[in-house]
């Protein structure tokens, strides 16, 4: 009996850590998607810029300052949610990067394995959970069934 629970143990701890991994994986992909579409909509801003730009040069005018402003206030809007994302990406992956050159590292790296800075600390987040009082829950009785049989029957019938 022994051996199947120890089994049991194992495939239960195997599913677990199989099952945080795909979670892990299925949000990062998630977030590289969210960039590949902030991506696409900065370059679109970005052409609808020039083309402004262009059609004010072609009838010999100059594009103004409050069409252009918004248009690049989205540009740097999108910038910071991918910038937001990558931080999660790296969150998810359990890393970070060097403060000096970039380098992906352990979150527990104290100095750059590429450069050879030293690394801030960084202070894990305390979670804090207030128990809430557990109401008792309402029991009902219920009827043992007796004859298991005679439903097997009519099944079969």
């Amino acid at each position: 009996m022994d051996f199947f629970n120890k089994l049991g143990k194992k495939t239960s701890e195997a599913y677990q850590t199989a099952k945080e991994k795909t979670t892990k994986l299925s949000g990062e992909i998630k977030l590289k998607s969210k960039i590949s579409d902030y991506k696409d909509k900065i370059d679109a801003e970005y052409r609808e810029i020039g083309k402004m730009v262009y059609e004010k040069m072609k009838i010999g005018e100059d594009a103004s300052k409050e069409e252009i402003t918004p248009k690049c206030e989205e540009i740097e809007r999108l910038k910071e949610e991918i910038a937001r994302a990558e931080v999660e990406i790296l969150a998810l992956k359990d890393i970070k990067k060097c403060v000096s050159c970039g380098a992906e590292l352990e979150l527990k790296s104290e100095f750059c394995s590429k450069c050879g800075v030293k690394q801030p600390k960084i202070e894990e987040p305390q979670v804090i959970v207030e128990e809430e009082p557990v109401a008792q829950a309402e029991t009902a009785e219920t009827a043992e069934v007796t004859e298991v049989s005679n439903v097997e029957e009519e099944k079969k019938d």
